[in-house]
């Protein structure tokens, strides 16, 4: 995977954990690169591909307690291309494993987006805006404060495209007191 994808997908997570704390959730961080490290650093045996492993390597992003003291797992996915996440065999581990509840970030409105995991597998299921589902009470407020972050980080820093620039023919000057 992509360093740059890894990146947004970290700052997709950190938006969706504040957006949700805004809105009067707690929200705990429980996913596989959270908690499990040592697995991850360690050649500790454990195989990664047995059912097990794919268990662990399919633990959800976040436990979120909502202001009813409801909890959730909670999965978050940053995509520019939604349609794309259809086809991740995570969503039948999410599904069969956490009936985690899946935020899709993504650059185009709305920006975060959600799908129940006992509707991930209907042929017509689809992902609804964030702010309609009744268990994390994110509200159009908390949805205009959060929203220019995805702009400022996921969307205007899109430069994968770019060549790099090169900066050794610049003359610098460093300035010493």
């Amino acid at each position: 995977m992509e360093p740059e994808n890894i990146i947004k997908g970290r700052i997709a997570e950190a938006i969706i954990e504040e957006l949700l704390r805004t809105s009067g959730n707690k929200v705990y961080r429980f996913g596989y690169e959270s908690i499990l490290q040592n697995l991850i650093q360690t050649d500790s045996g454990f195989d990664r591909h047995s059912r097990n492993g794919e268990q662990v390597r399919s633990i959800p992003d976040f436990v979120v307690v909502n202001p009813n003291g409801r909890s959730f797992f909670v999965e978050v996915k940053f995509r520019s291309d939604p349609v794309w996440l259809i086809k991740a065999p995570l969503l039948k581990q999410l599904k069969e494993y956490w009936q985690a509840k899946l935020i899709l970030v993504t650059i185009t409105k709305p920006y975060f987006r959600i799908v129940d995991p006992q509707f991930l597998f209907e042929q017509d299921y689809s992902f609804e805006a964030l702010q309609s589902d009744p268990d994390f009470y994110v509200t159009a407020e908390a949805l205009r404060r959060f929203e220019p972050l995805v702009k400022r980080f996921l969307i205007n820093g899109k430069r994968s495209h770019e060549e790099p620039r090169d900066y050794s023919s610049t003359p610098t000057t460093i300035v010493t007191s």
